[in-house]
């Protein structure tokens, strides 16, 4: 082997750069949706009418990954399914990050304690005298500046007062209206107001908002370089997160330490975080995503509104209380598209209304951080959704007349007429672009816009690629399906469950074959074992690099590699002990041994890769993590048998001067002996098809009693829900049997008819997981059925088995289910009897400081839940995305039946000074009372996330059946065709593909049996692990992984079949059984070792695997005997060629060896 040297450097940097690129584990090797816990959601797209469904699916992702993840943080992935639907993932929050949320959450609540909002400084400074002196020492906490300004505001308060009481009087006693001294002291009261004004907004410029901080933690961490128009140079801005944070901690140096604490807190949450934190929160996300608006944008000096006024209001009472019937304030999505160089960002800095007043001529305020636009809100400015249904079809690059950048953009028929309306009445105004109620850009008209139109303006491409995508959102409206269609969802719990069994089996097989090949091989087996270490770390060191992600199925790949990866080893050192014992020297045995295997493990492996290239272009995201790891297995397999073996037996021959390496048949001659059988197979011919087709027809008879039962939710559409039982006392579960469960759920059900999913689940599948001996008690069981509601279908069962689990059930209450307003159990809270404003005089509570307010009333929860349970559940839901605006809002659960570990009826208050109902009722409905309304029905509706949930459409299920018939039809294809280019003859193919369709047959055969065994016999089916396994995606690879394991054994016998027939034009009788019993030794230890890693797999890996780990077991049994018995025996045909009979005679002899006669062809 030349070149030895430099093929140990690439030895040692190729293991280097992996094993580098592991640690540290936790975080270099991504853990998949099944191992980390998570969510998968499939949503439809409806494509009618649609000409180019490629760039509407590619549009929709982006748009969606820029709503749900803007600053690109998250592990969520968008994969397109098929031609309509997207397929997005998301893992759920660990127990770590549940923790580091809550530190986090918790350093916001100090910072909301210090705040000083404007209601309650207007209370404390009318409070007497005496009570606000106390009271201002409250909020002052220690702070003597902030007392300073406190009691400022409080004694320019008590001088406005004062003043305008001496107006007064003065005015009762005046005779005559224009004496001057009234006009004297109603200017002197007019400064008093304006002082108190004044100090009043000093107290609240200096105290830190909670809200503010918050925006600017969640603001884009990503910098940005632009141009310095003086120098030229390209400069690097930073991070809008990390100006505003540099602001705060500016503007409130007193409160700096709190702030700090807030974004350590923020960072330690961020650096954890994969997704958001519950799976609803990512449905409420998508729903009505992708609403495209136009509005005309408000100038300068437009005379339509006291723009001055709007922007005190807006920084005072927040953009929703600061507006009018014609104008209303949107946010800016992005900053950073207003400003090209670094004079520009610094002038936008130092005034941003000044800025856009200059430079657009756009009115433009800031709140907590938050940019806003004044735009239009009348007919005739405007062109919404409530315009009718209307669409951009299409968005493109182009140019103006002048060739300057610009995007063009196609509008539907509704579109292209309202769109013609609005812009020719309004050419040179500038028209706001809005997606999802967020401004993207505003350009000005150049003309009418009717079916094709044209911005223009002053665009970089990252410009153009900007608002492209924006306008070709537009045609998302409407399209993507309101709810999942499938959804499937592991709480992190069984994830980190799935990851210790897996890996524990991981190890244990690792170890178990390690061992045996060191006690067969000794030496040679250290050789071995090191590279089964090196495949491993290969193995590892790519899904590092790859940032691929580890599956459950994936770990089994891994585990079935361990396996597989020996049989290269063995081929070669049988090899190695076969001219070893022709009297060949050790050095030229090692040679003709890895000469002679190099096309038998090239084959064998290639026919494993095309397994693995079906599984991963037809699979779940899952399955597609299996064949990727048994694709890197098969890589690194070929690299460390093929290279790093191969430079290890040269140092040892060459360098080191080893003369002999024995193994342990060579120090037993009769273990030789009895491995190296001289058996007549194909006399047993007859005997083997007979018993062939009576297991084959077994398979198919069980296959014929389950029938649709095989088939688990995936392939028939139907819900499937995994429940813990929660813990009686710490470390002891709670148990209990199938019959139990079963029973809570058909009493929950009633008599519900059939057709109905009420009726679906009546009828469901219990399933113990990990069973006690009996094989029917557990503390985990998992619920099969046919019904689609994923909703109904859940809140039933945390509904039956509430007693027993910690899921908290979606909540019912009289009016919960109301589609209006009127309907709502909504009341005004116009004083402070509470029993009088919701109609219950018996009520005798106080509602004093929610007056203005609104109260909902929930009369007869069910089921009646704990107070804290329900006051949890109303802030979880505040501190979301969708409900961020009402986190500030004053709240209070008042009970009025029941106690407070079990609240029957109870009534919920909110107050927002921006919106009392004594100000505008219109406003209190809109944005109070309605708003309100919305959080607390889906706060209490909603259930809590199971431990596992998979709920499949029939569609989906359609879908998931023809991708599995694809990929075994494509698997046997390519199979096929291999072997027929590789071996030259059909009949070859023929053979191979015959074991492996009696394989398959008799492997499902076994599944269906499974299920049969554990309904007849579950104690004895606990005893040896066995469950009533069901066909789904997971098992469909693992048949795949069967035939791929069956041809390598397979291939391994015709390489030499084809080797002993030398330049014969056909395989006689005694070169096939030659060729068996020379590769019989090699046979039974693969099969050994294989057997024994997914033995291992099967007993330790957990549930998660054990259907999977169960077809590979019966597989590879099954395997092994088809190779010998079917497929070997078919290449031999009676009839031998004419040209070939006068060679006959020089067949080999008995006992002459192969190489002398004949070379392999």
């Amino acid at each position: 082997m030349q070149n030895i040297t430099l093929k140990v450097i690439i030895i040692i940097a190729l293991l280097s750069i992996c094993g580098i690129s592991i640690f540290p584990p936790a975080e270099k090797l991504r853990k998949g949706r099944d191992l980390a816990g998570g969510v998968t959601l499939v949503y439809s797209v409806d494509l009618e009418d649609v000409e180019d469904a490629d760039q509407t699916i590619d549009t929709m992702i982006s748009v969606l990954r820029d709503r749900i993840d803007p600053q690109g943080l998250f592990e969520i992935s968008f994969v397109r399914q098929g031609r309509n639907r997207i397929a997005i993932s998301m893992p759920l929050p660990t127990p770590e990050v549940q923790e580091l949320r809550r530190e986090y959450r918790e350093a916001i609540r100090v910072i909301e304690d210090r705040e000083i909002n404007p209601g309650e400084l207007d209370r404390a400074i009318r409070l007497p005298w005496d009570e606000r002196a106390e009271e201002l020492d409250r909020l002052a906490r220690d702070n003597a500046e902030m007392r300073s300004l406190l009691q400022h505001a409080a004694d320019a308060f008590d001088r406005a007062q004062d003043a305008r009481v001496a107006f007064e009087r003065a005015s009762e006693a005046a005779d005559d209206e224009d004496d001057p001294e009234l006009d004297e002291l109603l200017a002197i009261a007019g400064d008093a107001v304006v002082d108190y004004e004044s100090a009043r907004d000093a107290v609240l410029s200096a105290t830190v908002s909670a809200r503010e901080v918050e925006r600017s933690l969640e603001l884009s961490i990503e910098e940005r370089r632009i141009r310095d128009d003086d120098t030229r140079d390209i400069e690097v801005i930073p991070s809008p997160r990390n100006l505003a944070i540099q602001r705060l901690l500016e503007r409130h140096a007193d409160a700096a330490d709190l702030i700090e604490e807030a974004v350590e807190a923020h960072n330690a949450y961020l650096d954890r975080r994969r997704g958001l934190d519950d799976a609803n929160d990512l449905k409420r996300l998508l729903r009505g995503s992708g609403v495209l608006n136009f509005r005309i944008a408000v100038r300068t000096n437009d005379e339509v509104a006291d723009i001055p006024r709007l922007r005190q209001e807006l920084r005072e009472s927040g953009p929703r209380a600061a507006q009018t019937r014609e104008v209303r304030w949107f946010p800016i999505h992005d900053i950073a598209n207003w400003y090209d160089s670094v004079q520009q960002f610094e002038r936008l800095s130092r005034d941003v209304e000044a800025y856009f007043v200059d430079r657009y001529n756009l009115v433009v305020s800031t709140r907590d951080g938050v940019h806003y636009m004044l735009l239009y809100d009348t007919p005739g400015m405007t062109m919404t959704e409530a315009d009718g249904s209307w669409s951009v079809t299409d968005a493109f690059p182009t140019a103006d007349q002048l060739g300057r950048r610009a995007i063009g953009f196609r509008m539907d028929p509704r579109g292209a007429r309202l769109l013609g309306e609005l812009t020719g009445a309004n050419i040179g105004r500038p028209m706001a672009v809005l997606l999802d109620g967020s401004v993207y850009t505003a350009p000005t008209l150049q003309g009418r816009i009717t079916r094709t139109g044209q911005i223009t303006g002053s665009f970089t491409q990252r410009d153009i690629n900007y608002i492209q995508r924006t306008l070709a959102a537009g045609a998302l409206q409407a399209k993507l399906s309101d709810n999942p269609i499938s959804e499937e969802t592991l709480g992190p719990e069984l994830g980190a469950d799935n990851l210790r069994q897996g890996f524990t089996a991981g190890w244990i097989a690792l170890l178990a074959v390690s061992v045996f090949m060191v006690f067969y091989y000794f030496a040679n087996g250290l050789v071995a074992v090191f590279a089964l270490v090196c495949s491993a770390t290969i193995i590892l060191g790519a899904m590092a690099l790859s940032r691929a992600a580890f599956t459950l199925p994936g770990i089994a790949g891994v585990i079935l590699t361990f396996g597989m990866a020996v049989d290269a080893n063995v081929l070669i050192f049988e090899r190695i002990r076969e001219e070893l014992e022709k009297g060949s020297d050790f050095r030229t045995s090692v040679r003709l041994g890895y000469d002679k295997v190099l096309s038998t493990i090239v084959d064998a492996n290639i026919t494993n890769l095309i397994i693995c290239l079906v599984l991963g272009y037809t699979g779940t995201p899952e399955i597609r993590g299996f064949a990727i790891t048994l694709g890197i297995g098969v890589v690194a397999t070929l690299i460390s048998a093929l290279l790093i073996t191969r430079v290890i037996y040269t140092i040892f021959v060459d360098h080191i001067k080893v003369r002999s390496m024995p193994q342990l048949p060579m120090m037993i001659p009769g273990m030789q002996k009895l491995l190296t059988p001289n058996i007549n197979w194909l006399k047993m011919r007859p005997a083997f098809w007979v018993f062939s087709t009576i297991v084959v027809g077994l398979g198919f008879s069980m296959i014929f009693i389950q029938r649709g039962e095989m088939l688990d939710t995936e392939f028939r559409g139907g819900t499937a829900i995994t429940v813990q039982l929660r813990d009686e006392a710490p470390g002891q579960p709670l148990q209990r049997t199938r019959q139990d469960v079963q029973d809570r759920i058909r009493d929950i059900t009633g008599d519900a008819p059939a057709g109905t999913q009420e009726g679906a689940l009546r009828l469901a599948e219990v399933l113990p997981i990990n069973p006690e001996a009996d094989g029917v008690t557990s503390n985990r069981f998992q619920i099969k059925t046919t019904a689609t509601d994923q909703s109904i279908v859940r809140s039933l069962v945390i509904e039956a088995l509430q007693e027993w689990i910690d899921e908290r059930p979606g909540l019912q209450f009289a009016g919960h289910d109301a589609d209006s307003f009127a309907d709502a159990p909504i009341h005004r809270v116009l004083d402070g009897a509470l029993g009088d404003n919701i109609g219950r005089p018996d009520v005798r509570d106080r509602a004093d400081e929610f007056v203005g307010g609104v109260a909902i009333l929930l009369e007869n929860i069910q089921p009646a839940s704990p107070l804290g349970s329900i006051e949890e559940r109303l802030r979880q839901m505040r501190e979301q995305p969708d409900y961020a605006d009402t986190d500030d809002r004053q709240m209070r659960v008042v009970i009025i039946d029941g106690t407070q570990a079990s609240v029957r009826s109870a009534v919920v208050l909110v107050a927002d000074e921006q919106y009392s109902i004594f100000d505008s009722e219109t406003l209190w409905r809109t944005y109070l009372a309605e708003r309100e309304w919305s959080l607390v029905r889906e706060a209490l509706t909603t259930p809590t996330t199971m431990a596992s949930m998979q709920s499949f459409s029939p569609q989906i299920a359609a879908t998931f059946q023809a991708q599995a018939i694809v990929a075994v039809t494509l698997s046997l294809i390519g199979i096929l065709i291999y072997i027929w280019i590789r071996f030259g003859s059909l009949r070859y193919s023929m053979g191979a593909i015959t074991a492996l369709v009696h394989d398959v047959l008799v492997v499902v055969g076994l599944i269906a049996m499974a299920e049969i065994i554990y309904e007849a016999a579950p104690a004895f089916s606990s005893q040896i692990l066995l469950q009533p396994f069901k066909i789904n995606l997971a098992l469909v690879a693992a048949l795949l992984t069967i035939i791929g394991y069956s041809l390598n054994d397979t291939i391994v016998i015709l390489d030499r079949i084809r080797e002993n027939r030398g330049k014969l034009a056909y395989a006689s009788a005694e070169v096939i059984n030659r060729s068996i019993n020379q590769t019989f030794s090699r046979t039974i230890i693969t099969s050994f070792t294989t057997l024994t890693a997914v033995l291992i797999l099967y007993i330790a890996g957990g549930d998660g695997v054990r259907a999977f780990s169960y077809a590979l077991l019966c597989g590879l049994i099954i395997g092994t005997y088809s190779t010998v018995a079917i497929a070997a025996p078919f290449v031999y045909s009676s009839k031998i060629p004419p040209s070939a009979k006068p060679r006959e005679s020089r067949a080999l002899e008995p006992g002459q060896p192969a190489s002398e006669g004949f070379k392999p062809a």
